[in-house]
């Protein structure tokens, strides 16, 4: 039991302030508790051959710290974890330090190793100016020290430790968004670089399909058609990769603001109506309203319903339905795209919105973007997504759910990566920081 209430007290003490104070000041009592003339800590080294002077309290060790007064017989049986008891300092053979102990008055020492754990860490050391006996109670409250301030010095060394670590953690996190800052640079760069010379030689061949048809060849009207979709899949994906990069850099935090509900879902529909209708698949709407104003962006929520759109759009059968649903849900506005499409097998639900996942990676449609972008867009805004499929209603087809909370959704680390005047665009009061 006396061990864990040590234990107890030393990690409390470690935790209320600095170990050095604490342990100084339990040198110091413990040197008046025992009307001794002074005390001494040492701390073994980390190859367990020196002893490190520590604190010293009511002697001046001068040239003591040197030697260690004892001899190394003596003092290899202290550092073994045995207490030494000299009594009379100026005849004891084990003392090789007689002529410095007298000329400070020093009569008798007490050498108590204290441990960490099962391994000695150091010595207390005891001077009195006579000879000293003590009882069993004296060495029972000796030894309670001498754990005690073994204790406090491992909770000392834990909490140092993990300090580094924690430090050296926060170092490594700065290193790793530097990293990705100066990665996400160098991507947004990269893409925007590869989309102007495609869209210059798409034009090129699309005029080259007007323009010079009478010219080709039905296999060169084929292969410029190909080149031309193919295009289209690769500047699908590098504004995939631009809008990822965007999301990922904390750009389009800026463009929060207070946003219509209305206007963002009026903007969306008909959108929507204008992908579907290629392939003769209604768009129908639910909407409840009316709806409140939220703290986003409008172009991030639109594109966010679009992409869902587009995703059912991409699965669903030429003469299919697409429904969007909106209401007020509690303190967000939730809303959801079901579609009457071939769904998705159970094997890919868990990995839909994770980059660049696509259930057939085979297929040339689509980048496996699409819902990771909008799960970013979602996140963004603080809100939550989810996806069913088969829809439980019908048995049929995939519903993508989404909800973004009302009002002030800014936390404070977005508010960080605004430029100053950007800030004051919040409205935000100290106390609202968070909600």
């Amino acid at each position: 039991m006396r061990h864990e209430i040590i234990h107890e007290i030393a990690q409390s003490v470690t935790a209320a302030g600095g170990a050095e104070n604490i342990i100084r000041a339990l040198v110091e009592a413990t040197a008046r508790g025992m009307d001794a003339k002074g005390c001494s800590l040492f701390t073994l080294s980390d190859d367990g051959r020196r002893l490190v002077p520590r604190i010293c309290c009511g002697i001046d060790e001068g040239g003591l710290r040197e030697s260690l007064i004892l001899g190394d017989d003596a003092l290899r049986q202290v550092i073994g974890g045995a207490p030494l008891f000299i009594w009379d300092a100026a005849r004891d053979p084990r003392v090789r330090e007689k002529e410095g102990l007298r000329r400070q008055g020093v009569s008798s020492i007490v050498f108590l190793p204290f441990r960490d754990g099962e391994r000695v860490r150091g010595i207390l050391r005891l001077y009195f100016s006579e000879a000293m006996s003590f009882d069993r109670e004296d060495l029972d409250f000796l030894e309670s020290i001498a754990e005690l301030v073994g204790g406090i010095l491992r909770s000392a060394e834990s909490r140092d430790r993990l300090e580094r670590d924690a430090e050296q953690a926060r170092r490594d996190l700065q290193r790793i968004r530097d990293e990705r800052r100066h990665f996400l640079s160098f991507l947004s760069m990269v893409t925007h670089d590869l989309k102007s010379p495609l869209v210059a030689v798409q034009g090129y061949l699309k005029l080259l399909l007007r323009k010079g048809t009478g010219c080709l060849d039905e296999r060169m009207v084929r292969g410029i058609h190909r080149s031309i979709e193919r295009m289209d899949g690769m500047m699908e994906l590098i504004s995939d990769l631009l809008e990822l990069s965007r999301l990922e850099s904390g750009q389009v935090i800026k463009e929060l603001k207070s946003v219509s509900w209305e206007e963002v879902l009026g903007a969306a529909v008909e959108m929507a109506h204008e992908l579907a209708s290629p392939k003769s698949i209604a768009v129908a709407t639910e909407i409840r309203r009316p709806l409140p104003d939220v703290f986003a962006s409008d172009i991030r929520l639109q594109q966010l319903i679009l992409n869902l759109v587009s995703n059912s759009v991409r699965h669903t059968p030429r003469g299919g339905r697409i429904t969007i649903r909106a209401g007020r849900q509690g303190d967000a506005v939730a809303v959801s795209v079901e579609d009457s499409g071939s769904g998705v097998a159970p094997e890919h639900l868990p990995h839909v919105f994770e980059e660049f996942y696509k259930g057939d990676p085979e297929s040339a449609e689509g980048t496996g973007l699409g819902l990771s972008i909008c799960k970013r867009i979602v996140d963004m805004h603080h809100g939550h997504i989810r996806l069913e499929s088969p829809v439980p209603e019908t048995g049929v087809g995939t519903r993508v759910s989404f909800a973004i909370p009302v009002g002030v959704t800014c936390l404070l680390e977005d508010r960080w990566m605004l430029e100053g005047d950007s800030a004051t665009r919040f409205g935000v009061a100290s106390g609202e920081e968070g909600k």
